[in-house]
């Protein structure tokens, strides 16, 4: 594009009427020459005018063409839109403002969706390697739930996983007085999604131990800022949950949620499942659980889920038709830990 190109689109912009002055006086003086030449070689001036534009061919579509090879066309369309736009709405503000209204409106809910789904399916957190992620699931209705009981048989029973872990359905507790959301986990949980806490530490499995554990918990970012005011003096602090304390321990980092949809505000060890919902005391085996785990490498899914159907028969053959294991990928973009794929 040359100088000249970008002095003709400038004037084009902000002097639009004399550039169209500028092409009518061209193309006219062209269609001028055109005529004296026919009138020079004899022909009566109407008759040389009606050949000379005969010739030309149609102005319009002429000036058009000029237009497009100056590249002041687009220019010239849009000008005359806002101006069109700009007389509709004059004419009809009322229906011209219910038309905008209307579109953003849309746009809006559709920005709205994608950034729920984008949250939901597509945002990965910070979990290294999150596509070996696996959750250990008994399909269909007749399947039954998972306790804790099978997650420790699993873990010693068993080889297709480097290391798993198991949490619980979140519930909501008073903690000093608030109402906040916990998720029991398995001491383990944060080293095998191999995630640094933001201050203090994370569980451990001395944490979770099946002979009482330690009262502690987690804290997760959106926790700590909500409850806490981000106060950076609250670990070691001490919060009373039914009554007995519970001391704050670590921070995760901001954005961490885990596998899960959102994070909780904090989160406990599973072996305060007991301590924390006391109503279960005497029906342990009635708390639902989810496992999930890191399969081994050089282990295919297939084999996974054959050794884990083989040994879920053994604990169990009178049941093992209706109780057999499935294994499926984990949702490994940042969702709830959910089947993608079936693995027949």
């Amino acid at each position: 594009m040359t100088l000249r190109d970008l002095i003709l689109r400038a004037r084009a912009l902000f002097r639009p009427n004399r550039v169209e002055q500028d092409l009518n006086d061209e193309l006219a003086f062209h269609i001028e020459r055109e005529t004296q030449k026919l009138v020079d070689e004899g022909l009566a001036p109407r008759e040389a005018r009606r050949r000379a534009q005969a010739r030309f061919g149609s102005t319009t579509v002429v000036a058009d063409e000029c237009r497009d090879e100056r590249g002041i066309a687009l220019i010239d369309n849009t000008i005359r839109d806002i101006q069109y736009a700009a007389r509709t709405f004059t004419k009809a503000p009322l229906a011209s403002f219910t038309i905008v209204a209307t579109v953003a409106v849309g746009l809006g809910l559709v920005a709205m969706v994608f950034t729920v789904f984008n949250t939901l399916a597509f945002r990965a957190d910070n979990v290294p390697d999150i596509t070996e992620m696996y959750e250990v699931v008994r399909p269909g209705d007749n399947g039954g739930q998972l306790t804790r009981q099978d997650f420790d048989a699993l873990q010693s029973e068993t080889s297709v996983f480097t290391d798993s872990y198991a949490t619980a359905n979140s519930i909501d507790l008073r903690v000093d007085g608030r109402m906040m959301a916990v998720s029991l986990v398995t001491g383990n949980f944060f080293q095998i999604l191999r995630v640094n806490p933001f201050m203090g530490r994370g569980l451990t499995p001395e944490d979770d131990a099946r002979s009482g554990g330690n009262p502690v918990i987690v804290l997760s970012h959106k926790g700590w800022d909500r409850h806490f005011k981000r106060d950076p003096g609250v670990i070691g602090r001490r919060v009373l949950i039914h009554d007995a304390p519970y001391e704050i321990i670590g921070v995760t980092p901001e954005g961490f949620r885990g596998l899960e949809v959102s994070a909780p505000d904090f989160w406990a060890p599973l072996s305060q499942m007991l301590a924390l919902q006391p109503q279960y005391r005497g029906r342990e085996a009635e708390v639902d659980i989810d496992i999930v785990g890191r399969l081994k490498p050089g282990v295919s899914k297939g084999t996974a889920r054959e050794q884990l159907a083989a040994w879920d028969a053994n604990r169990s053959p009178s049941t093992a038709k209706q109780r057999q294991l499935n294994i499926d990928l984990v949702a490994a973009r940042g969702t709830i830990p959910q089947p993608l794929e079936a693995l027949a």
